[in-house]
């Protein structure tokens, strides 16, 4: 009823017209009574809304557009007060129902769809409804769940076990051998062999060139529901909790451990053996060199609360010593 089909300069196409008070039944929310017979058709944003539209108010900078404009007007709760009744789809959780509008249509097929380029080694089972993209490699041992999803070109190691409906990006690079190095005598150099391969829960996403290391002799562990953006690098022995969200060109160091619920800012890193609590933030290009408590937010480098480094901030900006 929701899924998006298609798109031009006027927004995102729902798959059939549909009444707003079925968006109601379905979603929950807030309507005014004025709009419960309102058959709406796309997604638009308030700039380029007309009366067939839903457009998301998301944050006080669509506000002047949406006052404007004749859509439905899905809109955060907290900022209803701000616009027309007669206007407003109120949701406490505005975004993931904008999330359920946008996504495409499912598939619930029990099929397995493998591009004829991809290479998989003759004893890999490929559960049902697992989808393997052009070029893609999935070598000796790997084992996958039901639901998977591996791009193009992601390259999927022997020692890894996925859950159900991980998604492997484009280009990902799962298990390869953790960088670790030893001296020896006379100053030699000897790989440290990383065998403990990886562990990806139910429901994890690993984004497009991500590279996630094999542990030394216990795996390196995703945890259910967590989500790495575009190019980011987890190295050997790490743990991430359960429903993290990691943004772009992040990275963290050999045996770190992250909490559940933990956001991290976009080209992060978090050092060697660091411990992240459950909840905590880390800003966007933290230095994370010490263990960070549960609930806390953390910024520049080293990373330290966030709060006293923005004091910091203003004081260099005022010339004040820090």
């Amino acid at each position: 009823m929701c899924s998006s089909t298609s798109a031009d300069s006027r927004g995102i196409d729902l798959l059939a017209p549909v009444p707003m008070r079925e968006l109601l039944d379905a979603w929950g929310g807030t309507l005014d009574p004025e709009l419960l017979d309102r058959i709406v058709v796309r997604v638009s944003e308030p700039s380029r809304a007309d009366s067939d539209s839903i457009a998301p108010v998301l944050s006080r900078r669509y506000l002047e557009a949406a006052r404007h404009c004749c859509s439905v007007l899905l809109v955060d709760a907290d900022l209803a007060d701000e616009l027309p009744q007669g206007s407003r789809w109120i949701h406490p959780h505005a975004a993931w129902v904008l999330a359920a509008l946008l996504s495409p249509e499912s598939n619930d097929s029990a099929e397995v769809e493998v591009e004829p380029s991809a290479r998989i080694a003759d004893d890999v089972v490929v559960p049902h409804a697992v989808h393997i993209g052009a070029g893609a490699i999935l070598l000796s041992g790997c084992r996958l769940g039901p639901g998977c999803r591996i791009e193009p070109h992601a390259v999927v190691y022997g020692n890894v076990t996925m859950g159900a409906r991980v998604l492997v990006g484009a280009g990902a690079v799962i298990g390869r051998p953790g960088f670790g190095w030893v001296h020896g005598p006379g100053g030699e150099l000897r790989r440290m062999p990383q065998r403990g391969g990886v562990v990806v829960e139910d429901d994890v996403e690993i984004g497009a060139l991500a590279t996630v290391d094999s542990g030394t002799l216990h795996p390196t562990v995703l945890e259910r529901g967590c989500k790495l953006d575009a190019h980011v690098h987890v190295g050997h022995n790490v743990r991430i909790g359960a429903g993290s969200i990691v943004a772009a060109q992040a990275g963290f160091a050999g045996s770190a451990r992250i909490g559940a619920g933990v956001l991290v800012g976009g080209q992060v890193g978090v050092a060697d053996h660091v411990e992240v609590g459950d909840g905590a933030r880390l800003a966007g290009k933290a230095g994370v060199i010490g263990n960070v408590p549960r609930g806390t937010a953390v910024a520049g480098y080293p990373a330290v609360e966030r709060g006293r480094w923005l004091r910091s901030v203003a004081k260099a900006l005022r010339g004040q010593p820090t």
